[in-house]
């Protein structure tokens, strides 16, 4: 509540005794006023009343208090006032002039949206008893408002500290609270409703103050572990807090599973010491939590040593064991990228991990993307001498991060691979020469000859080490030759790794298979097989058997166990501001958001509803959205009237859509009709249909997995990932595209758009390569292979030679385009079956073909030969026997040939 004192404006000597309320009270000190506003609207209310004394009137005074009578009882109620005002009468002595207060009521206007009353304050010069408007000396406005705005000040707390005094004999805490009236986000003193204070004990007897973290796993606290907070007092000063110190405890719980952490290891020289007598490496592996690519210090989980063998009694000294994990991108060897673990012995004892000195290479993957994503972990640690290791070395164990606590558990393991370190002994046998000092040479023989290695391996090498000694620098025969061979095959099913080294007699010899099998795999003695499912095809493993799967609900349902239910919502009637852990409906109506706001389950947004942001707040929705605007009453994100910074920062909208392709429609999250301006930093939209909606910010915009139609984009660049784009309208800054397909839409801003290589990583709806088709307008620099076919314009800034670029006409082609849905390439086993669909489009957009052929050819030294083989439908089984590479592409859509767009797509058959 405000008190503003006016001792110093008005001293009053004689009132008027007349009351009253309603517009235009001229000159009535005491009574109610009360505007008559329309309906649906609460009446702005002020309140005359005198008083005989006060800290600020020592003779008394008149006190104003204005606020909005939000019950409509007709009285100003103590919760409903929002500032008061103290007038106060003059000491006693002759007689002056008298001091009026004066109420109108006003209509809607510049001073109040809804209308409202002014209350106007000054001196009888006149002495007629009414105050003129050459009187006033002060007005103030009181305005009505709507039931959505009851809410619209924010409540705020301060807290400071209260020294000894008069409030707290011992000091203590003050705390301060009010309504944020000026919405300046701080407790201004005008704005002070209730000052508490809370005091310090008098002479307490003082211990210090502990506190103990200690992390726990999934309970009743935290449904996916977290840290537990214990507090208190070291009342027997052992300093350590017990069990029976503890006065308060507090718990920071983990996330819900999301993005992919990637795993990280580091490899550092350890010298020899307490960890490792003889040397060796330091192992530390973690998580990259900052995703800055790098282990950090506090991203730590998990250090081992790895030590150098140590000097035999009699012998020369055995050869110490390596290992160099390393990056590897996304392809072949791992569809999201992950790391490549290579092991072997320091033959030449440089102390590095030569690549003839490689024994064995693996590959630690990491997962796809998925609603609970698992990461990769690898966990090294000594091997004593024994069974495994002879002369001793390192385990090598990695596995998936099941449990999510940063930790490769012994139940999480999957695979362990041995490091020995080399036996020690008498000699090489080899004319004096020792395997510490030498000199090698290794010659790349190309593949293998030895071990089988199947046609479309990823690698498929044969290397020679020849071995001389250090002084004669490779000159003269070698003491000892030996030979490396390496296969490694991937398929859809897993992967086999073959290592074999073999040589002379004193060559360190071994022979090792690794099959692994991808998840929906298991190994059956002979291969890594699908694991059968346990219902019949068409049906899905319910609680209560095999059942049909429902594939859509009603509005406001969702799938739960094959079963539409509703979903909780909680309707939100006024503003928006925090963290909302429940399903959350947005009415309709004007809602400001006040603060960072963040919905942790589902978000419905009625049609006509306004949400306007005050600050530079963002509005994060990512798991499951709905808005349900439309072209009478569309959904509106925006900027306040009164946003002191002009602008809001951004908004994270992730779901998950599909296309009906029979339909042509989407299914799943969709946002519809929704106007979104003012936003500054870079937003993004995931996994979610988008129709009849206008976008517009100084930021960027990413979209991923995104399904559009009659979107107009007016933003400053982003990216957009696995995406199709339909009637789309772009005006200013274009987004980089990265795979996906733009079709039938236009530009107006001169800007290019950069068509980039897709990603595997990004591959929810299939969209992996790029395709502008049938666009009216485009300025288009081509920077990898996309198709730019059939649109009326084109404006070339760069091409590159890697685009693929036919039938930009005008007007449009009739021609029809075919996009298969996956990669490029892919990799199958001989006699297995793998699923593709094709979208064919026409200048119309999708197509609901009624004959589509498909044919597949292999090659043979550059030459394709027909296989022979023909499918028909937009969707196709294929399976193949021989191993060879085949090219399976889309004939004839409608009997017509000559197709746009990637319409093949290439098979290596293992």
């Amino acid at each position: 509540m405000k008190a503003l004192r006016l001792t110093s404006l008005l001293v009053l000597v004689s009132l008027s005794a007349c009351g009253g309320g309603g517009g235009g009270s001229g000159g009535s000190n005491t009574g109610t006023s009360q505007a008559q506003p329309e309906d649906g609207l609460y009446p702005s209310t002020v309140e005359r009343s005198a008083f005989t004394a006060s800290e600020a009137c020592p003779d008394g005074g008149i006190a104003i208090d204005q606020g909005i009578d939000t019950n409509t009882n007709g009285v100003l109620d103590p919760d409903e006032i929002y500032e008061s005002q103290q007038v106060c009468h003059g000491a006693s002595g002759e007689d002056g002039l008298s001091s009026l207060i004066r109420v109108d009521e006003i209509t809607a206007g510049l001073e109040c949206a809804n209308g409202g009353l002014k209350v106007s304050v000054g001196l009888d010069a006149s002495e007629d008893g009414a105050l003129d408007a050459e009187e006033v000396s002060q007005s103030s406005y009181v305005c009505s408002i709507s039931a959505s705005q009851t809410d619209g000040f924010s409540s705020l707390l301060d807290m400071s500290n209260e020294p000894e005094g008069a409030e707290c004999a011992a000091g203590g805490q003050k705390l301060t609270s009010g309504l944020d009236f000026n919405r300046n986000g701080t407790l201004d003193l005008d704005e002070v409703i209730q000052t508490k204070y809370i005091c310090n004990g008098v002479s307490p007897v003082v211990h210090p103050s502990l506190v103990k973290t200690e992390n726990v796993g999934p309970d009743e606290f935290c449904a996916n572990g977290g840290v537990k907070i214990s507090s208190g007092l070291d009342v027997n000063e052992d300093g350590l807090l017990s069990e029976g110190e503890i006065t308060g405890t507090a718990y920071i719980c983990h996330g819900e599973d999301g993005e992919n952490l990637l795993s990280l290891v580091a490899v550092e020289e350890e010298a020899a010491g307490a960890n490792c007598s003889a040397g060796g490496n330091k192992v530390t592996s973690g998580q990259d939590l900052n995703a800055d690519g790098t282990l950090q210090v506090e991203e730590v989980t998990d250090v081992n040593y790895i030590c150098n063998g140590a000097n035999g009694v009699d012998g020369e000294d055995g050869l110490s064991a390596l290992v160099n994990v390393s990056e590897e991108p996304a392809g072949v060897n791992c569809p999201s990228g992950g790391k490549l673990i290579e092991t072997g012995q320091d033959d030449n004892a440089d102390g590095i991990l030569q690549a003839s000195e490689v024994d064995q290479s693996d590959y630690l993957c990491n997962g796809e993307d998925g609603d609970s994503a698992i990461s990769p972990l690898v966990r090294v640690e000594q091997e004593a001498v024994g069974a495994n290791c002879s002369a001793g070395g390192y385990v090598l164990h990695t596995g998936m991060d099941a449990n999510a606590n940063a930790y490769l558990d012994n139940s999480e393991i999957s695979e362990s691979h041995y490091v020995c370190n080399g036996e020690d002994g008498a000699g090489s046998g080899s004319g004096g020469a020792d395997d510490t000092n030498y000199f090698v040479v290794n010659t790349r023989l190309g593949e293998v000859t030895e071990i089988d290695c199947l046609g479309g391996a990823s690698s498929n090498s044969k290397t020679m080490q020849e071995h001389f000694t250090l002084e004669s620098e490779g000159q003269g025969d070698p003491y000892k030759v030996c030979y490396q061979e390496y296969c490694s095959i991937y398929t859809d099913s897993g992967s086999r790794n073959h290592n074999k080294v073999y040589g002379d007699s004193s060559c360190y010899t071994f022979d090792r298979i690794t099959q692994n099998c991808n998840a929906g795999y298991q190994w059956d003695g002979v291969a890594c097989t699908e694991i059968p499912t346990v219902c019949p095809e068409g049906q899905i493993e319910t609680t209560r058997g095999c059942e049909v799967p429902v594939d859509s609900c009603l509005e406001n349902q969702e799938i739960e166990d094959n079963i539409c239910v509703d979903i909780p919502y909680v309707e939100v009637t006024g503003n928006i501001c925090g963290n909302y852990v429940d399903p959350i409906k947005v009415t309709a109506g004007n809602h400001f958001v006040t603060c960072d706001t963040t919905f942790n389950d589902r978000l419905l947004i009625d049609a006509g509803a306004v949400l306007q942001v005050d600050r530079n707040w963002y509005i994060e929705a990512e798991s499951g959205v709905n808005v349900n605007g439309n072209l009478v009453s569309p959904v509106v994100i925006e900027s306040s009237p009164n946003n002191l910074d002009g602008h809001w920062s951004h908004f994270v909208f992730s779901g998950d859509v599909a296309l009906d392709y029979g339909s042509g429609d989407f299914s799943g999250d969709i946002i519809s009709s929704l106007s979104v301006a003012g936003y500054e930093a870079t937003s993004s939209i995931t996994g979610v249909g988008i129709k009849d909606s206008t976008i517009i910010g100084e930021g960027g915009l990413n979209l991923t997995s995104v399904l559009s139609e009659g979107v107009r984009f007016s933003v400053n660049g982003g990216s957009f990932r696995d995406s199709l784009i339909m009637s789309a309208e772009f005006d200013s800054t274009m987004p980089n595209f990265y795979g996906g397909v733009i079709m039938d839409s236009n530009q107006t801003a001169s800007d290019s758009m950069y068509f980039q290589s897709g990603s595997t990583y990004y591959m929810n709806q299939g969209l992996n390569r790029g395709a502008a088709l049938f666009n009216s307008s485009l300025y288009v620099y081509c920077a990898a292979e996309n198709y730019i076919q059939g649109n009326e314009s084109v404006n070339f800034q760069f091409s590159g030679g890697d685009c693929i670029i036919s039938d930009n006409v005008t007007p449009k082609t009739d021609k029809y385009a075919v996009y298969i849905l996956e990669q490029e390439k892919r990799s199958m086993s001989a006699g297995g079956t793998i699923n593709l669909e094709a979208y064919i489009f026409d200048k119309n957009g999708i197509v609901q073909p009624s004959e589509v052929v498909w044919k597949a050819r292999y090659d043979v030294d550059g030459t394709y030969y027909d296989s022979g083989q023909t499918w028909t439908g937009r969707k196709i089984s294929v399976s193949l026997e021989d191993k060879e590479q085949y090219e399976v592409y889309v004939e004839s859509v409608n009997g017509e040939a000559d197709l746009l767009g990637p319409k093949s797509i290439i098979l290596n058959v293992q």
